[in-house]
């Protein structure tokens, strides 16, 4: 069993592929400290953290609703948030970015000059004490976010700033999972010193400025994927690897010919519209010269050798038939290992 072993060795330590997106924000406003509840700035160029020289408290609002070009079942990997400082009076001071716990709205309020004091409040905007004005109120003056933050840094300086953080992984990851738990986050800064900054919001007419959230995920995890390591318990140091990429799919056979030679084969590249249960699929299979695993044989040097045909006829089991010079084969495979973390249905 110990090529068996290297092969799932080789598997496990192989590069997943990734995928980057780009999302722009689908809201943004700025939460102005007031009793009354009655100042927002939903349709403003600029949105504001911090303490003012007056004492008064500024946070504010950013979500990314649509997160579509992410698959669903998709693994995410890292998570950055770009936002640009576009005017200050104060030193550097920590912005914490915390999850939204409720809905909130972002209606038609645009403050005029720098922005600084808002605007009156219109239908559906997010204030200090509603989540909807003027009709559905926060739990707390303010917002609703956890204690902990999901990613917290040091702001200062006129410039484009990048929060970044396992904590914003964690939460891209649950939007995907649960799209209707996504409120996005809310900024807040230090409110004990004067600290206030202005930021540019996602309807500043300068898009260079406008937030952008960048998710790096792995299309591994979704919920079609059979890649891993296939064998047949009857059939001792052989087996198959199955790697199903966002170009097609891939399979590997490693076992014996029927004169008990060493057998390695590969597939051709085969993108499938669908795939059921008990319905098979045909790949090519090529040869070449042995090669090593640092030197392997150039693709351009593979011949056909046959071809593999596989059923499904669960995520775990499956037949396997290869025919080629040496007549054919048929495994009755199981699925020994995957992907942590992938799944599998039927499409």
């Amino acid at each position: 069993m110990r090529i068996l072993v290297l092969f799932i060795a080789l598997f496990l330590a192989s590069p997943l592929w990734a995928e980057t997106v780009f999302i722009e924000a689908t809201q943004d406003n700025t939460l102005y400290e007031s009793l009354e509840g009655d100042v927002s700035n939903g349709a403003g160029d600029h949105f504001f953290v911090g303490r003012t020289a007056q004492g008064e408290k500024r946070r504010s609002l950013i979500a990314f609703k649509n997160l579509n070009a992410i698959p669903a079942g998709a693994a995410i990997k890292s998570v950055k948030l770009y936002i640009h400082l576009s005017r200050e009076e104060t030193p550097p001071s920590t912005i914490n970015l915390l999850r939204v716990q409720a809905n909130w709205g972002e209606g038609a309020s645009d403050a005029e000059g720098n922005e600084g004091k808002g605007a009156p409040a219109q239908t559906g905007d997010a204030t200090w004490v509603y989540r909807f004005y003027k009709n559905q109120t926060w739990t707390q003056p303010g917002g609703d976010f956890p204690e902990v933050a999901s990613a917290s840094m040091s702001v200062g300086g006129q410039g484009t700033h990048i929060f970044e953080s396992n904590g914003m992984v964690a939460d891209v990851q649950d939007w995907v999972d649960n799209p209707g738990s996504n409120f996005g986050w809310i900024l807040i800064g230090d409110e004990m010193n004067t600290s206030a900054k202005r930021f540019d919001s996602r309807t500043n007419p300068d898009s260079a400025w406008q937030p952008l959230l960048v998710v790096e995920y792995t299309a591994t995890g979704t919920s079609f994927d059979y890649s891993g390591v296939w064998y047949d318990p009857s059939l001792d140091g052989e087996g198959y690897l199955v790697y199903q990429t966002p170009y097609g799919w891939l399979v590997y056979y490693f076992g014996y010919s029927a004169a008990g030679e060493f057998l390695w084969l590969g597939s051709g590249l085969v993108a499938l519209d669908q795939l059921l249960f008990g319905v098979p699929f045909e790949l090519p299979m090529l040869i070449g010269e042995p090669g090593t695993f640092d030197m392997p044989t150039p693709a351009s040097e593979l011949t056909p050798w046959g071809t593999l045909t596989i059923t499904f006829n669960s995520c775990t089991t499956g037949e396997f038939k290869l025919q080629g010079p040496d007549g054919d084969k048929t495994s009755n495979v199981s699925k020994l290992v995957g992907v942590d973390g992938s799944l599998c249905l039927e499409l």
